[in-house]
Formats: C-alpha cells, sequence, structure tokens
C-alpha cells in the first residue's frame, strides 16, 4: 500500500516536494485522497516574508 501512496504523490502532487499522502479511500464512484502539506511555512504570495504555522 505504501508503494501506490508514492505513487499518488507522485502522480498528483509533482512540484510540491513538501506534501504527504494520508489516507485514500477508492469505491466505484470516487477516489478520495487526503492529503497535507508537511512544510513548517510558505512564502506569502503578496507580501515577500516567509510565514508559520501556528
Amino acid at each position: 500500500m505504501e508503494e501506490v501512496v508514492l505513487q499518488l504523490k507522485e502522480l498528483l502532487f509533482p512540484s510540491i516536494a513538501d506534501v504527504t499522502v494520508l489516507s485514500v479511500d477508492v469505491n466505484i464512484e470516487i477516489a478520495r485522497v487526503d492529503a497535507q502539506c508537511i512544510a513548517d511555512g510558505a512564502v506569502c504570495p503578496v507580501l515577500p516574508a516567509r510565514h508559520h504555522r501556528r
């Protein structure tokens, strides 16, 4: 299962380095992928400053 999660991460989030796939749920109608950013913070697109999680 871990290999499938890694393949999904590469397929769905190829340009995002700091993301982890938390879970995958597939049924006949939908596929749900829960993902989360694991970076400490990010650069604000409006102000040139790095912001951190609280």
